[in-house]
């Protein structure tokens, strides 16, 4: 497919973590109309999630950072 053939936010998914998860919910919900997933629980990684799109359709999902999973955002929680 040409770049030009795809929609806006087709094919990527970015993934933030954040130290305060409700801060980063109730920021989320003043800027955005809709969430493709709610506020929950990931049961395979236990850390709370949500999903939204940006104005351009870009994806993303918000996830808690957890300390046995890395602790602090900007690392990977490859232990």
């Amino acid at each position: 497919m040409s770049p030009n053939e795809g929609s806006p936010g087709n094919g990527l998914l970015l993934f933030f973590r954040v130290d305060d998860f409700e801060t980063a919910l109730k920021r989320a919900r003043a800027l955005v109309a809709r969430f493709d997933e709610g506020p929950h629980v990931n049961p395979n990684t236990r850390t709370k999630e949500f999903s939204v799109r940006d104005p351009d359709g870009y994806g993303f999902v918000v996830v808690e950072a957890r300390q046995e999973f890395g602790g602090d955002v900007g690392t990977f929680g490859n232990r």
